[in-house]
């Protein structure tokens, strides 16, 4: 599905007030716009802005409850990242050892999605945000969690937890033939989520 609006940035509100609204979608009220990587916090800032300050914003209708979580917080608190931290020093002397670096990093790609998703779980949003489609959650700085997981992982974990709220992910990277490219990388074609046409840019959010 795409969406044709005056810009990809006022694109992704809509999308997301239209999913909170009731609308559905094909699978989920799950939506991603990508983002010029170099402005993702700026993204990240102004959508903080756009959900706390109503009285700037009225033309988000009432009933529509916007909660941004900052992955790049939630990070440190998973048990991954914390074992990570404390084994730095083996870490160190493993430098140049590729056997034991790739093991730490499928550690990561294994468990990251799921313990974030947990942290949203219990710690970001109450039982009513996750029940209720009216809930957009924005999960913002994404690319704090590259090369380790995905958008797409993210997404299939809250489906599989049953999160039923609205979903919005500021996705660094761009669109190529179709398929979302993470830090201009490796395109992957499905992602469980109605895509924006276009890719937020610096005069997006002037």
């Amino acid at each position: 599905m795409s969406q044709s609006t005056s810009s990809p940035y006022h694109g992704f509100k809509q999308k997301l007030q239209d999913f909170a609204k009731g609308q559905q979608g094909i699978r989920n009220p799950f939506v991603i716009a990508a983002v010029d990587p170099q402005i993702e916090h700026r993204v990240a800032s102004r959508l903080e802005s756009w959900a706390s300050d109503r009285k700037v914003n009225s033309e988000i209708p009432s009933g529509i409850d916007i909660q941004p979580v900052r992955l790049d917080e939630l990070l440190p608190q998973t048990d991954v990242y914390k074992l990570l931290v404390d084994l730095g020093g083996a870490l160190t002397d493993l430098d140049g050892d590729r056997t034991a670096n790739e093991r730490v990093k499928q550690t990561m790609q294994d468990r990251l999605a799921r313990e974030i998703v947990q942290q949203i779980i219990e710690s970001e949003l109450t039982e009513e945000q996750l029940e209720s489609q009216s809930c957009v959650v924005l999960l913002l700085n994404l690319g704090s969690l590259y090369p380790f997981t995905r958008a797409s992982e993210l997404l299939d974990e809250l489906d599989r937890r049953n999160v039923k709220s609205t979903i919005g992910i500021p996705f660094p990277g761009n669109i190529v033939s179709g398929s979302l490219s993470f830090f201009d990388g490796e395109s992957r074609r499905y992602y469980p989520a109605h895509q924006i046409d276009g890719r937020i840019q610096e005069e997006d959010l002037q």
